[in-house]
């Protein structure tokens, strides 16, 4: 990550959760700030803000400690449980793009895959995925500010992020909460993109619908392999097969699910003409590359 960015000068890094395993954190003073975060992207080149939002394991911690520690550091940036990113670039700053940063562990529930603090805890833990809010009015209140924001963007490019997948091909599967409610709304306001975590791969997956006579596609774009690679097909069915365009890693490794992989992750060039996603492995490998047009307005 760190020789990619100084080759392409890149302006941020876009978190997408679970940042400290397994529990989160305990309070804003946790040595695993330092030890997960602040002591292993130390490189000069990413001493850039790093956008960030909340996943199901921090979320078994104290998540107020993980945004309080927003004051405690010059990268960490994340101010609320759902909050919007906005720049413009180009010459004469004539290109925008957006970001509204979602909590969808707020919308939806917590996916609960561990009890215990141990690597043995996670690999044997009863799973069981998300089905409702914990909070609904807080949940009825994130809904009403994601539309407002949505609605209200003029941005040439326009990006959701949130940590579960609305699809996703691998262990945990699409999240009908967010089928049903976000999915809609994305394409009501013509959303470039969401990008979520969660399963730990790479995946670019492009649905289109047809709804009273309209038609709408929409990309989902998973990065949840910064700490290991899951090769796991489990719910390759639960999506159309030619909506998968790419997934990363596949083959069989039965010992990625415990580190021994090179994870990977996605660098996206934003341009007024378009914007370029390259899909490289935790070696600097590309593996695939998409474009995506700015909105049509």
């Amino acid at each position: 990550m760190a020789k990619l960015a100084e080759r392409e000068k890149a302006k941020f890094v876009i978190n997408v959760g679970d940042n400290i395993y397994f529990n989160g954190v305990q309070d804003v003073f946790d040595s695993r700030f330092e030890s997960s975060f602040e002591n292993v992207y130390d490189d000069s080149d990413l001493l850039i803000p790093w956008f960030t939002l909340g996943g199901n394991h921090d979320h078994l911690g104290n998540i107020s400690a993980q945004m309080d520690y927003t004051n405690y550091s010059s990268r960490w940036t994340y101010p609320e449980l759902y909050y919007k990113v906005s720049y413009h670039f180009g010459l004469n700053g004539e290109t925008s793009i957006d970001f509204l940063m979602i909590d969808t562990i707020v919308l939806c529930g917590n996916t609960i895959d561990i009890q215990g603090s141990s690597l043995i805890d996670w690999i044997f833990a009863k799973h069981k995925a998300p089905e409702m809010p914990e909070d609904i009015e807080a949940a009825n209140r994130q809904w009403d500010w994601i539309e407002q924001h949505l609605a209200a963007s003029k941005s040439d490019y326009l990006f959701v992020v949130g940590h579960y997948p609305i699809y996703s091909i691998s262990e945990h599967g699409p999240i009908k909460c967010l089928i049903d409610r976000l999915d809609p709304l994305l394409r009501k306001h013509n959303v470039s993109a969401y990008f979520s975590g969660h399963d730990h791969n790479l995946q670019h997956i492009k649905l289109e619908q047809q709804e009273n006579g309209v038609s709408t596609t929409m990309n989902y774009i998973v990065s949840g392999a910064g700490s290991r690679t899951d090769r796991s097909i489990k719910n390759i069915h639960a999506v159309p097969a030619d909506a998968l365009l790419f997934r990363y890693p596949s083959g069989w490794n039965p010992f990625s699910a415990i580190g021994f992989s090179n994870g990977a992750f996605i660098h996206v060039e934003a341009r007024q003409n378009k914007s370029d996603f390259i899909f490289y492995s935790g070696t600097l490998e590309e593996k695939y590359r998409m474009s995506l047009s700015p909105r049509n307005k």
